[in-house]
């Protein structure tokens, strides 16, 4: 009989996690928001879109590319090639080359996941609260105190603040505690493709932001739509994450207003996102790419497990399978 495992976070790297144990054992995955992305989601309304987590990603392990390969062959996953380059407050912007490909999902980053999930047993808009041990499985309880379900394992691929919550801390919490993760704001624009430069995206120093990109001429978006992310750097979203919320919209804008050249009055729309949870501190040992205790038949991993990027979220999951894998068909024989 196949053992039954509850995956909390239906992201790449839970995804990834049912693919790979799915003839092994039956898999429910659970997730709180009312679609499939994470920290790879698109935001939109009736005119506009934008890809406000991760922008791109790299594929620089073979199981990876593996992946990648067949959603690159039908369309789902195209080269970024971008014209980026670098901006300060105190120096003349640069041209900046990448040296590997990079690659985005078509028509918006959460696509892939969406690729990905095909016939999986995903319960969305479903909250997991609370896990508790009876007898020889673990119980999953939602924010009502309702049971979703009995299981003989449970695995959290959820972001770690998150995982350290639900997971018994006397079980995994010292294994947990050596990792760390930072916020990010995201500023969302609106603005016509004329007003802005001719660069596509650019990495940006010594400012409050780190990153932007013209979301609408990444490959297989609307070029007319004219949206703009911007990425605050993790330690002024730190310093500033409970701040009045319209303070630090304003900001951000005058940050980006400034780096950019962009007119102020150009701007249409301006939407703030605060990610609590969106990039990975250093890790002490990166080597460990997922926290296990196969006694207690509980498990964790995520992008936060190998300092972050959306291949550690794949590469957490993959590597965590790969030894469930094979403690699942021993247990057979």
């Amino acid at each position: 009989m196949k053992p039954s495992i509850a995956i909390i976070g239906a992201g790449l790297a839970g995804l990834t996690l049912a693919r790979e144990l799915s003839l092994h054992a039956d898999i429910t995955l659970f997730e709180k928001a009312r679609g499939l992305g994470g920290r790879m989601s698109t935001r939109r309304n009736d005119t506009h879109q934008w890809d406000h987590g991760a922008q791109f990603f790299t594929a620089r392990s073979s199981a990876f590319t593996a992946l990648l390969t067949p959603f690159i062959s039908d369309g789902t996953v195209v080269e970024w090639q971008p014209n980026i380059t670098t901006l300060s407050p105190h120096k003349s912007p640069y041209k900046r080359p990448w040296f590997e490909p990079h690659y985005v999902a078509v028509p918006g980053m959460n696509r892939l996941l969406k690729a990905m999930a095909g016939n999986l047993n995903i319960q969305l808009s479903t909250r997991v609260e609370k896990v508790e041990q009876q007898h020889q499985h673990w119980r999953l309880l939602d924010e009502y105190d309702q049971l979703l379900g009995e299981y003989d394992w449970v695995i959290s691929s959820a972001p770690l603040p998150q995982t350290q919550a639900l997971l018994p801390v006397e079980i995994l919490g010292d294994n947990l505690e050596r990792y760390g993760i930072l916020p990010c704001y995201a500023l969302l624009l609106t603005v016509d493709d004329a007003d802005l430069p001719t660069w596509d995206t650019a990495q940006v120093n010594d400012a409050p932001i780190r990153w932007v990109a013209f979301n609408h001429r990444l490959p297989g978006r609307n070029p007319q739509a004219g949206t703009v992310v911007v990425h605050s750097t993790p330690e002024w979203a730190t310093a500033h994450l409970e701040d009045d919320q319209e303070v630090v919209k304003q900001q951000l804008l005058e940050s980006f207003c400034s780096l950019s050249g962009v007119n102020a009055k150009a701007i249409t729309q301006v939407q703030l996102h605060r990610w609590r949870y969106a990039l990975s501190a250093d890790v002490s040992e990166p080597d460990a790419e997922f926290v296990l205790n196969t006694q207690a038949r509980l498990a964790a991993c995520g992008d936060w497990c190998l300092g972050g990027r959306v291949e550690a979220a794949f590469t957490s999951a993959y590597q965590l399978a790969k030894v469930l894998q094979t403690k699942f068909l021993q247990t057979k024989l």
